[in-house]
């Protein structure tokens, strides 16, 4: 049985670096769909409120944090010296260590310079991956032509980066239908791995804006830090109500 501490009454699974490349290493070798999730903020949240959806995390083989706001709680800093899985950037570090490198990988996203960036990322990360095909994911697209493209490329994973709650319900519906090994979701918290990827766009250079882009992704940089701290606060009153909770039951 592997580690796994609660969040707001949520199992998520921690796992060393280490720990997290030998199963997906293995993952590769089976002949059936493991799917991965790295859990948000959003993700916890409808959980709590949604029984169904917290079904439908719970069915998948691994569970991981996928932003250090959620472990917030849990010494994040020593955790991540440690070697442990703290975010989604881990994924990283498994592409960095294929046992077999020339893996190929299918991405399913909302836009085509999200798709890009993807690319570039997994490319970076591993540059022997074999990019085999990708999807933009709308609500109105038909699942059937997605699924069937997927089949035909036949990739080892498949990324998928598309709205928290769609994410998990497509993925857990069509699982059974589709052939890979692993499928990686990281809807919710991609922006972690995919800020460096992101150029300054042609049209802000011209209009010689590049400080203006850049003071904008520090902004979000220091928006990320209250947000760690927002989540932090939501899980200590979580935590307390509980608490409070159980106090006038036991009177």
């Amino acid at each position: 049985m592997q580690a796994s501490v609660k969040i707001m009454d949520i199992d998520i699974d921690m796992l060393s670096n280490d720990i997290f490349i030998e199963k997906m290493n293995e993952y590769l070798k089976d002949d059936h769909l493991d799917v991965i999730l790295f859990a948000s903020a959003e993700m916890l949240d409808r959980a709590v409120e949604d029984e169904k959806y917290r079904e439908l995390i719970d069915s998948a083989e691994l569970f991981l944090p996928g932003e250090e706001a959620l472990l917030s709680t849990h010494h994040v800093d020593i955790l991540e010296a440690g070697g442990m899985v703290v975010s989604c950037k881990s994924f990283g570090i498994v592409l960095e260590n294929l046992k077999k490198q020339d893996r190929t990988i299918y991405i399913v996203s909302e836009s085509e310079s999200d798709v890009q960036n993807l690319i570039n990322y997994c490319k970076r990360m591993q540059p022997e991956l074999l990019v085999v095909g990708s999807c933009i994911y709308s609500e109105d697209a038909e699942d059937a032509v997605i699924v069937n493209d997927i089949n035909t490329c036949s990739p080892d994973m498949i990324i998928v980066d598309i709205k928290t709650g769609i994410q998990e319900s497509w993925i857990m519906e069509h699982a059974p239908l589709l052939n890979a090994r692993i499928c990686v979701a990281i809807g919710g918290v991609a922006n972690l791995i995919l800020a460096e990827e992101k150029n300054v766009p042609g049209w802000v250079k011209k209009l010689h804006l590049t400080w203006f882009y850049q003071k904008i992704v520090k902004e979000q940089m220091v928006k990320k830090g209250l947000r760690t701290r927002i989540f932090r606060n939501k899980i200590v009153k979580y935590n307390n109500h509980n608490e409070e909770i159980k106090d006038d039951d036991s009177e």
